[in-house]
């Protein structure tokens, strides 16, 4: 239910402005130029760096998967560059499609009690800056 929530959200954050009259691959191109600007911790996306490599995927999933990590990993060699912690709150900018993705796949994760906090804020990050679009 909650995977249904969020993915509601993130769909009609996604659709706002949306003419019907509009070509399909038009619609998608606008889709993919939207970007996040997230404020996250550092160490959260590290977490779901490696927590989105437990994840089982379909095959038909393989390329939404292999552009989420390759993502994940830029974010991740930038703030390296940076030189900052995990402790530090950053505002990231990640492509809409992306979030929804990532969000998609962590959802399917096994996550600890003591990592459930971190996915939480990680979500809650990304949602909160989909409501401010």
């Amino acid at each position: 239910m909650k995977r249904l929530v969020i993915l509601a959200i993130f769909f009609a954050f996604s659709f706002v402005g949306y003419s019907q009259q509009q070509p399909q691959n038009l619609q998608q191109q606008q889709q993919e130029a939207q970007i996040l600007h997230p404020t996250v911790i550092v160490g959260d996306i590290a977490f779901i760096g490696q927590t989105l490599k437990t994840v089982e995927i379909k095959g038909s999933e393989v390329n939404a998967y292999l552009d989420v990590e390759k993502e994940i990993t830029r974010i991740l060699t930038e703030l390296q560059q940076q030189k900052k912690k995990l402790s530090d709150s950053v505002q990231i900018d990640i492509p809409l499609n992306i979030a929804q993705n990532t969000l998609t796949f962590m959802d399917r994760a096994t996550l600890t009690g003591q990592n459930a906090a971190i996915y939480k804020r990680f979500a809650d990050a990304l949602i909160a800056s989909a409501k401010k679009k």
